[in-house]
């Protein structure tokens, strides 16, 4: 065990998936249903990986500030997207110090990203809907050497789904269902 992982379960999941690949595939979902305003409960649902289930018993909100027509009650989209890629990155790089057997004292990830809303209300066309640039910092402390530390900072940032994902892009498919009120 170091740094909380436990290197050794991480070997022989590596080697589970090295003898059948569809170990390695994992399905998440979350189902999120409008409170009010802006405002939603989010519901982890269910994962798998490979021919596991993995229940996920987990719930948070979602808002938005008063500014932008929530009642701050809760981190708004852009703020768990920019979580999640952050805590991808950081998962990467403890495992990855772990495995390389380098003791972290301190690991802090930074995220940040700007939009600009006239494109979200459609007040500009010219103006992007997206965050055109997410920047990130990682703040670490341990007995690695600063190179060392670079080679994780690369390698969690390659092997990031998230990042990865933000960066490579990924189709959005998606249905419409309504139900009818009787």
């Amino acid at each position: 065990m170091r740094n909380g992982i436990a290197v050794s379960a991480l070997s022989e999941f590596v080697n589970e998936i090295k003898n059948d690949p569809r170990e390695a595939i994992a399905k998440y979902g979350v189902e999120l249903n409008w409170q009010s305003g802006t405002r939603s409960r989010v519901t982890a649902l269910p994962m798998s990986v490979g021919p596991h289930t993995v229940s996920r018993d987990f719930t948070w909100e979602i808002d938005e500030p008063r500014q932008l027509l929530g009642c701050n009650h809760a981190p708004n989209p852009q703020e768990y997207l920019l979580s999640g890629v952050g805590a991808c990155i950081l998962v990467g790089f403890a495992v990855g110090a772990s495995v390389m057997e380098i003791q972290l004292e301190s690991l802090k990830v930074t995220v940040r990203g700007q939009l600009d809303l006239a494109g979200f209300l459609d007040i500009n066309p010219e103006s992007p809907v997206p965050f055109t640039e997410l920047n990130y910092c990682i703040e670490v402390s341990g007995d690695g050497t600063p190179e060392q530390f670079e080679k994780l900072r690369q390698t969690a940032l390659q092997q990031s789904p998230n990042a990865m994902t933000i960066m490579k892009g990924a189709a959005v498919d998606g249905e419409l269902i309504i139900n009818r009120h009787v």
